[in-house]
């Protein structure tokens, strides 16, 4: 599915809940959405050793593969 980042963030902690870390790439964007006119923002949150929040721009055009329970699997800039 090609998407166009209009915002990013860099977010680490712990979790309170479970206790355990987590290092995330959070991606805004828009998205189509059932029962929504127009588009819904969205939030994609991707590991951020493999994405990190600064090789992603924001403006750009990618592409997002997202596997069967909707968690996105791979994320490229649209050529």
């Amino acid at each position: 599915m090609k998407i166009t980042i209009y915002g990013k963030a860099h977010i680490e902690g712990t979790s309170k809940k479970s206790g355990r870390p987590y290092n995330l790439t959070v991606l805004h964007t828009l998205m189509p959405q059932r029962g929504v006119e127009g588009s819904a923002a969205k939030q994609i949150m991707v590991d951020y050793t493999q994405y990190p929040a600064e090789r992603i721009a924001v403006g750009v055009d990618y592409n997002v593969e997202f596997d069967n329970t909707g968690y996105p699997i791979s994320i490229s800039p649209v050529k």
